[in-house]
């Protein structure tokens, strides 16, 4: 096992990490009125950033099967936190933009080494240890709307972009300083774990469908998660505090959650509670959107990241064990590509509709996502269920000549 002091750099990495990813949407209705932009331009604008996380996850990822995975998360969280900073001193909406792309290159760098770490130097109890590792990352982006909602009042959103920055400096110094004594923990782990003889091989068509059913689920959950506090300000006439305060509930819920559905990963297994998170959301999606009583509203985006949020150890469970072919980082970083590429289309989509169908309808549409991604997921369910049997049963055959 790693020691404490390095599983707890990498749960605060992911931490720092996350409120990357969602640093923009949480600043967006401000950032929309600053810059004068339409929904379709703000979706346009995480739309790019994402993208570039999106190749650079699938890059890196592959990168650091070679190269120790402490440089390149090092490497990462300096890259991601200078850009950042830059970003602020830039006046127009196209260099601040230039500085914000080049931010998410490192950003990309910290998911596919990271669950490669996990996968790596966690034997047993898989779950338990990517709930905790996940439940870091809602901490902390939980956190981030909750302090931004205070912020917002005090402070211009280039300051907070530039506050919320700095720590991503000091990870990002740990890991490198500490690189050699990271790497040689990664080797001696891969040398004393040993994997079981009997996993089962999954045909790689069946992986790459897996990766586009959850791709669907993303679809659908990441633009509302984006465009939530524009929604909230916009439609139900909450502050912009406010509304900052209430979409951090969205991360209070993976906070509630995600530990127990780790749990329940090893005791029932992570499909079944994946295919359970993904059918839940698609009628929470349907009932924020109606927002009516408005005092529900607060269970819905909480039982609502539950579900967004919890799927995590579970979703990183079914890679390690789906991708037995491939390296771990490259497996991973496959999943964070087209998570990525999913994440940036959404909100794109998402604005550009909402130019022209309101912010409360485009909503209601992007449930129907969750709903596909559930039939796909029971499909899928069955066919990796009878594939295995068959190999079970094949090699059953071969050892009985």
């Amino acid at each position: 096992m790693q020691n404490k002091n390095e599983i707890t750099l990498r749960n605060v990495g992911h931490g720092v990490n996350d409120i990357y990813w969602f640093i923009l949407p949480s600043l967006l209705p401000v950032i929309l009125d600053h810059f004068n932009m339409k929904y379709g331009t703000a979706g346009g604008l995480l739309t790019a950033f994402l993208l570039v996380i999106a190749v650079f996850s699938f890059i890196l990822g592959k990168i650091s099967d070679y190269v120790a995975r402490a440089n390149i998360l090092g490497l990462g969280f300096l890259i991601a936190s200078t850009f950042l900073i830059l970003s602020t001193f830039m006046h127009g909406f196209g260099s601040f933009m230039t500085f914000i792309l080049l931010a998410g290159i490192g950003v990309s760098s910290f998911h596919p080494s990271a669950y490669a770490l996990i996968d790596e130097t966690t034997e047993y109890k898989q779950g338990r240890v990517y709930g905790t590792f996940e439940f870091w990352g809602s901490a902390a982006i939980f956190l981030m709307f909750f302090l931004h909602g205070f912020l917002l009042e005090k402070l211009s959103w280039k300051n907070i972009i530039l506050v919320t920055s700095i720590p991503g400096l000091l990870v990002g110094t740990l890991y490198l300083t500490r690189s050699k004594e990271l790497r040689y923990s990664r080797l001696r782990e891969q040398k004393t774990i040993s994997h079981a003889p009997n996993a089962p091989d999954i045909p790689p068509f069946l992986f790459i469908l897996f990766l586009i059913v959850v791709a669907l689920r993303f679809f659908g959950i990441i633009a509302v998660v984006n465009f939530t506090p524009t929604y909230l300000v916009r439609e139900v006439g909450l502050d912009k505090s406010i509304a900052s305060f209430a979409t951090g509930i969205y991360f209070l819920g993976g906070l509630v959650f995600v530990s127990l559905m780790g749990r329940l990963c090893d005791r029932w297994g992570p499909f079944p509670v994946l295919l359970f998170s993904t059918a839940a959301a698609f009628p929470l999606i349907i009932l924020v959107a109606v927002t009516k009583p408005l005092f529900l509203l607060p269970l819905y985006l909480l039982l609502l990241g539950g579900m967004y949020y919890g799927a995590g150890p579970a979703m990183n469970m079914i890679i390690a064990k789906m991708s037995s072919r491939l390296r771990k980082g490259e497996a991973f970083g496959y999943f964070m590509a087209i998570i990525a590429v999913t994440y940036s289309f959404s909100p794109l989509i998402y604005g550009v509709n909402a130019d022209r169908l309101g912010l409360q309808r485009t909503m209601r549409f992007f449930s129907f996502p969750l709903l596909v991604s559930t039939v796909g997921l029971f499909i899928l369910l069955k066919v990796v269920h009878a594939n295995h049997n068959f190999r079970t049963t094949m090699a059953g055959h071969s050892k009985s000549r």
